[in-house]
């Protein structure tokens, strides 16, 4: 990039933030407020590296070559597009470009609405009545985009949780508890540990964090204590409670502070084999397969920020902290594989149901070749599949009827990727992305890593900073400090411990869903089971597409009965003028308003933020499309399967020797996404209870992914180089790997991590010692001898017993669980971890129990999923007081459908 640009740059820059100063100073006086309409609020702006075809690093400058159109626009008069470039690549190498509309590229102009002054009463038609809101400043480049106007703008609020300080005490598998924690604004403290090395995870994991000493904090001045040093740790628990009745103290677990394995200690690996998802995960011919990371214990951080959250809530009301209990087992069972569970309960219902949740590899989210690699399509409903033979050319082997039928597909399979392979062997990716976007059919191109990072849906959104992956979330009002800036450090004060009793945290709080499938779903059931009342909207004509799991009864859906738990069932008819009345009343008279649509498709019916916000701006509005909001692909139609191909999951989640990179037949990382969604839920509701503000929250299917694998990218980023696919191997440790036990696809799942845990290995297998495999370097270098020999040890164990045995002698080993496992499993029946309700079509129920457990913080086991349009007439009785008259009347309209 010409120097002579950026210094254009830098100094509209500068020139702009005179402006700000002086706009700022008029604020104060003037109480004038800007209020941006946007669909996803003022985000900081971050540039990740590009590279090519060739994964090489190209340079920020390149990023805007031939944009030049996008950036110049209305609202812009005082720029030149030579200044603009400039002061958008000034900005880039640092990554701050913020944008009026939350990207980098279209700087709109913002609609101006009426100062308001702080303490006014809002007109907003909420059914709790008047909020007050305070007036803030926003940033500079929304001051530039309204260089005309004498409204002053409103500054953003620090992030959420500002103020507040959280002690890390946790190694590399408890670390992103934290780093979430820290990604809401938090000041975290952590406590060198061993594996800080400064690898990539130590560095991704680690982001925002002040490193400190062991003998350098005290209780006195933490409100989070996070650990993970499990049962058998020299750590009084109920002692730090009592000196510290304020603490927050989160305890990350492997299985539990409770039951007959607690005292068990898992690594990544054996970690995984508890939940679930290593035996859904890889062919059937070859052994259940893993990803690298630290897929079960982010789970579990993910639940213990979550519930770190929800008790900021009860602290900032009564004083009290509390103790929270997660174990890695219960939160990714739950955030991985969660149908597994309810699945026997519905075998009437479909006989055909995997009641053993045997792998199959991508199942019937189909990965096919074609000329430049692979894409994947999901196939679930009728019209799917009628795209997709479209798609292919109608060739003659697929036509019928019979091929509408799910479970004939599931049963011809073979035959589907036979022609599906001879008819698009000679067409790219991106060839036959462009023609399956036209028709609606649900296809995706399977990337890798470093393609995702040069992707321009991903520079679009810019969701690394420095390479890291910056956050999961975005909020309007309350945005993250960059990895690496100062947060505000200013300690936020909570009232003294008080004889309060505790509540439900959401106790009055009301929610409307517009979800469909996983991730809004799961993430109202979270707040469901805090004590939100929750309702979801659909209708006869558009049901929330896994109703189809019913097999025609639309109550009788396995996997919607397991997403749609804890909330009553309204139907509306959003086709019709009345039914878009009355759901946006509803969303008026709400705290809260989620939807997981179709990019687009709620301002299509007048339900998007900035059109509810205009009326209630003390309104929270969660939103998750799977490509995230804007950018080329914001309003393209997605699934799990789907963002994960794209973000690159794919190619290291599958056996290196497989056929094709299968990727998982599960809906990853859907589940624990919607945890992660209802994690800021809580925050931004924590933030307004403190000032009465609303905003928009929004978080990326592709990126939540991504970011459970944040040291990957960041490897990749700096290398330029794609990761390798090691399959259950690791880099740095020997042995690692799934090895057979006696019986019928049995596993066990063995990671060595030191030089240590191989002499207790030796000793539990009988082996004399050999000094030549004393060291990791020299494991490494035979590692196949290893494995083998390991192999012979375990083929003829059963799987539990010598996973048992080399617990005993100290080696992290674990049984390969699946559903028949877990649903017998005594250590997690001792530790009441499902949940048994009765569903009023369905009959009795088993589902994953919530696995945050609070010491002090009431929760409650969240009811059936609602029948379609069970609570119709209740609801709107109850939130928006209408009569029968009325009612009898809009049914006529067909309105309550």
């Amino acid at each position: 990039m010409d120097r002579r640009v950026m210094n254009l740059g830098e100094q509209r820059f500068a020139q702009l933030d005179q402006r700000s100063r002086c706009l700022t100073k008029e604020a104060i006086g003037e109480q004038a407020q800007l209020d941006v309409i946007a669909d996803r609020g003022t985000t900081e702006h971050r540039r990740p590296a590009q590279t090519n075809s060739n994964s090489t690093i190209e340079s920020v400058g390149s990023m805007l070559t031939g944009r030049e159109d996008e950036i110049t626009g209305e609202g812009l008069s005082e720029f030149d597009g030579v200044s603009l470039i400039g002061a958008l690549v000034a900005e880039c190498t640092t990554g701050r470009v913020r944008g009026a509309d939350g990207f980098a590229w279209t700087l709109g102009t913002p609609r101006i609405t009426p100062a308001r002054r702080r303490g006014v009463v809002l007109g907003g038609r909420g059914r709790s009545g008047d909020t007050r809101r305070s007036c803030h400043v926003r940033n500079r480049s929304e001051i530039a985009c309204v260089t005309k106007t004498r409204e002053t703008p409103k500054m953003l609020s620090p992030a959420p949780l500002a103020g507040v300080v959280v002690l890390d005490d946790t190694d590399l598998r408890g670390a992103l508890c934290a780093r979430l924690l820290a990604d809401l604004g938090a000041n975290v403290r952590r406590i060198r540990h061993a594996d800080d090395d400064g690898s990539p995870a130590d560095r991704f994991r680690n982001a925002r964090k002040q490193p400190i000493a062991a003998d350098q904090f005290d209780l006195t001045d933490i409100d989070i204590y996070v650990e993970n040093h499990g049962p058998a740790a020299a750590l009084d628990r109920d002692a730090i409670v009592d000196a510290h009745p304020g603490l927050i103290h989160v305890a990350l677990t492997d299985l539990g502070l409770t039951g007959e394995r607690a005292h068990w200690h898992l690594e990544p690996l054996p970690a995984l084999a508890a939940s679930g998802g290593l035996h859904a995960a890889g062919f059937r011919h070859l052994p259940p397969t893993s990803l690298p990371g630290y897929l079960a214990h982010d789970c579990a951080s993910v639940h213990g920020a979550l519930g770190a959250t929800a008790a900021i809530l009860e602290r900032s009301r009564t004083g009290h902290g509390q103790l929270i209990e997660v174990s890695s087992q219960e939160a990714a069972l739950g955030g991985l594989v969660p149908w597994t569970v309810i699945v026997p309960d519905y075998l009437d219902v479909n006989p055909f149901l995997p009641v053993e949740g045997t792998r199959s590899a991508d199942g019937l989210y189909y990965v096919l070749p074609c000329a430049d690699g692979y894409v994947r399509v999901v196939l679930t409903s009728g019209r799917d599949w009628d795209l997709f033979v479209e798609l292919l050319g109608a060739p003659d082997e697929l036509e019928g009827p019979e091929w509408k039928d799910l479970a004939h597909r599931g049963m011809n399979t073979p035959v589907i990727r036979e022609v599906a392979t001879r008819q698009l062997t000679d067409r790219t990716r991106a060839d036959l992305y462009a023609a399956a976007e036209p028709l609606g059919m649900p296809l995706g191109m399977v990337q890798t890593p470093l393609e995702y990072v040069a992707h321009p849906q991903t520079v679009a959104r810019a969701p690394f900073v420095d390479g890291i992956a910056s956050s999961v979330w975005n909020f309007s009002a309350t945005p993250a400090p960059r990895p690496g800036e100062s947060g505000d450090h200013h300690r936020r004060s909570f009232p003294s411990p008080s004889g309060t009793a505790a509540s439900l945290p959401l106790a009055g709080i009301r929610v409307v869903e517009f979800g469909v499938a996983a991730v809004v779903p799961e993430c109202v059931w979270m707040l469901s089971e805090l004590g939100a009342e929750v309702i979801k909207i659909e209708s006869t004509g558009k049901m929330d597409n896994l109703r189809f799991t019913g097999l025609g009864d639309p109550n009788k859906g396995f996997a919607f009965n397991t997403e749609a738990r804890g909330r009553a069932g309204v139907t509306l008819d959003l086709t019709l003028e009345e039914g878009r009345r009355l759901a946006r009343e509803l969303c008026l008279a709400a705290d809260v308003v989620a939807e997981n649509n179709r990019g687009g498709m709620m301002a299509k019916l007048g339900l998007d933020h900035g059109q509810l916000r205009a009326e209630k701006p003390e309104l929270i509005y969660a939103a998750s499309q799977g490509y995230g909001r804007g950018g080329p692909m914001g309003d393209k139609k997605a699934y799990g399967p789907l963002n994960a191909a794209f973000a690159g999951i794919h190619l290291l989640w599958s056996h290196p020797d497989g056929p094709y990179p299968s990727g998982t037949a599960m809906n990853h990382p859907d589940h624990i996404a919607g945890k992660m969604l209802a994690t800021a839920v809580l925050a931004a509701l924590d933030h307004r209870e403190r000032t009465g503000e609303g905003q928009f929250v929004e978080l990326s299917q592709a990126e939540a992914a991504v970011y459970l694998l944040g040291e990957q990218y960041l490897a990749a980023i700096e290398s330029g180089i794609d990761p390798v696919n090691l399959g259950n191997r690791h880099p740095s440790q020997a042995p690692h790997g799934v090895y057979p036990a006696d019986g019928d696809d049995a596993w066990i799942a063995i990671a060595v991590p030191d030089d240590d845990g191989w002499r207790r290995l030796e000793a539990a297998c009988g082996w004399g010692t050999d000094p030549s495999l004393a060291t990791t370097e020299a494991r490494l270098a035979r590692v196949d001898e290893i494995d083998e020999r390991l192999a012979a040890w375990t083929r003829n164990r059963d799987k539990n017993a010598a996973a048992a045995d080399l617990q005993q002698a100290g080696v992290s080993a674990m049984p390969v669980m699946g559903p028949l496992d877990h649903l017998a499993d005594p250590h997690l029946l001792s530790r009441a971890a499902f949940d048994e309700v009765e569903h009023p079509a369905g009959g009795t129920e088993h589902h994953i129990a919530n696995p945050t457990h609070f010491s002090r913080t009431p929760t409650r086991t969240a009811g059936p999923a609602p029948c379609l349009g069970a609570d119709t007439r209740r609801i709107l009785t109850e939130w928006l007081r209408l009569d029968d008259a009325e009612l009898d009347r809009l049914a006529e309209t067909g309105a309550l459908t």
